[in-house]
């Protein structure tokens, strides 16, 4: 019974890849310099999903799409490079250098290349993982990339979040990050909100746990750190819906075997998500 629920996933996965394909790029925002016509849409986004076959990566084709399209709809001479945070192979580096080509735009790859670190003193998530997860040496993520990818737009900063990334000076069009712990998204947020466009987007991989993605609705935090409200986050506990079953909760998975959630979620720097409805106050 368990092969046959995991043959439906893969056949389901496999057959859905152009549909997924067109249905996401499918938009009239995205800006006319870049060409891209239906054919060199469905390029693109076949060798994503074939990228995401031949370089491990913890996340799905279909947010890389979701990202390629935001970066396509931003006109080219708008300002900001392109960040991720969070690499482990390479994968979705590969990816989203290849947007980064066509868009003609710079992508800054985060990571300490040592894997994760240890866990920070009242990181909640700590406790999943192990020193070392997710490691990707410097090398083999070139190696990927430059076989998969565009090399030439990339440049690689080495190191831990909190030493490389108060370092930004730079615009930021779109930050991508895949970093696991509580204390790296608090860092990552803290550090490059403040460089984000007008129109910026930090997209997360971490999306189900509520207790993790609280903190783009937390008003204390964006009021301490950033002194404003804040901004929310599409997808937030679910995952964009882009073609992918996930009712949820992750601890129930069990029972619902052919659900997955691996599609990540946004915020973007002119977005709300601040409660103000309050009668009694009145």
């Amino acid at each position: 019974m368990i092969f046959m629920l995991e043959l439906i996933r893969k056949v389901y996965g496999l057959l859905s890849v152009p549909v997924s394909i067109f249905f996401i790029l499918n938009s009239k925002s995205i800006h006319e310099s870049y060409r891209m016509s239906a054919f060199r849409k469905l390029k693109l986004g076949l060798r994503m999903f074939l990228n995401t076959r031949r370089i491990p990566t913890a996340t799905s084709y279909k947010s890389h799409l979701a990202m390629a399209l935001k970066i396509l709809e931003t006109p080219p001479d708008a300002p900001g490079d392109v960040i991720e945070c969070g690499t482990w192979k390479g994968g979705s580096a590969a990816n989203l250098s290849l947007v980064c080509k066509i868009a003609g735009r710079k992508l800054k790859v985060y990571d300490s290349f040592e894997g994760l670190p240890e866990g920070e003193l009242g990181d909640r998530e700590a406790k999943e993982y192990r020193i070392g997860d997710y490691l990707g040496t410097l090398d083999e993520v070139k190696s990927n990339i430059k076989r998969y990818g565009a090399l030439e737009c990339c440049e690689f900063i080495k190191g831990w979040f909190k030493d490389t990334l108060p370092k930004l000076d730079s615009p930021v069009l779109l930050a991508f990050l895949d970093v696991d712990l509580e204390a790296s998204l608090h860092t990552c947020v803290k550090h490059i909100w403040p460089h984000l466009v007008e129109q910026g987007y930090i997209f997360t991989n971490e999306c189900i746990g509520t207790n993790y993605v609280a903190l783009f609705y937390s008003e204390r935090w964006w009021r301490k750190y950033l002194d404003r409200d804040p901004p929310g986050l599409i997808g937030a506990g679910t995952g964009l819906p882009l073609g992918e079953y996930y009712i949820g909760p992750w601890s129930d998975r069990g029972n619902h075997p052919l659900q997955s959630f691996t599609t990540g979620a946004y915020t973007r720097k002119t977005m709300s998500g601040y409660w103000t409805y309050y009668p009694e106050d009145e």
